[in-house]
């Protein structure tokens, strides 16, 4: 359970989730998923990773529609998402387009490593108490025994930490991700999360440095909390 509330986190957190180059967020070595998507917005996502979800590649072809005072607004998502390491690549495959972003040095987990097996499970504990989250009793889903989490308005059931089922109400707009299709442990080809060719990158630069200039430039929006 505790590799489930920390994987859990870094997951919703899309900081967390890139930023990390280390730390493994699944349990499973290796694996492909195939989820369903239902509510709100309708279609299919796809999930291969390696190296225990450190190399990732997202694959999402789906339909939002969503009504705003009478007013409904449709959107259509045809993406890529790649994360290799610190690395991470959005792509738009309408356009051909994407966005190429460094998050080295932005989260630092060593401490977490450096935890003992009571340890982590006491942090993961105190981590999902202090969100707002709970553990509910496990279920069976997809031929496995799945740990529970309901969170931020959502509920999430996991296999070794790999999400096959997600529940999300949030302001009326409802989403869920079902899974239909779980491989473990299989060869993924090393080209899933290299750059994908033909597409017109914007660099984001690296987080750390930008968060650096930022606080370069306005020093006094920003104090040292040594100073306060």
């Amino acid at each position: 359970m505790k590799y489930t509330i920390i994987s859990l986190i870094l997951l919703f957190s899309s900081t967390f989730s890139f930023a990390q180059s280390t730390i493994s967020i699944y349990q499973i070595k290796s694996g492909y998923v195939a989820y369903e998507l239902s509510g709100n917005t309708t279609g299919t996502k796809k999930l291969w990773w390696d190296d225990y979800g450190i190399k990732t590649r997202t694959e999402t072809h789906s339909t939002s529609t969503i009504k705003i005072m009478g007013m409904k607004q449709v959107k259509q998502t045809n993406s890529v998402e790649i994360k290799n390491g610190a690395t991470h690549w959005t792509i738009d495959l309408a356009t051909m387009t994407g966005q190429e972003t460094s998050m080295e040095g932005l989260v630092d987990y060593s401490e977490i490593e450096k935890m003992t097996e009571r340890e982590k499970e006491a942090f993961a504990e105190a981590l999902l108490d202090s969100l707002g989250g709970e553990k509910l009793a496990p279920e069976m889903f997809l031929g496995c025994m799945c740990d529970v989490i309901s969170l931020w308005g959502s509920k999430v059931w996991t296999c070794q930490s790999v999400p096959l089922k997600m529940e999300t109400n949030v302001m009326g707009i409802k989403a869920t991700e079902t899974a239909t299709e779980f491989k473990k442990n299989i060869a993924v080809s090393a080209a899933k999360f290299e750059k994908m060719p033909g597409v017109t990158y914007s660099q984001q630069g690296n987080y750390m440095n930008m968060l650096d200039q930022l606080l370069d430039e306005n020093p006094n929006e920003y104090p040292d909390k040594e100073e306060e």
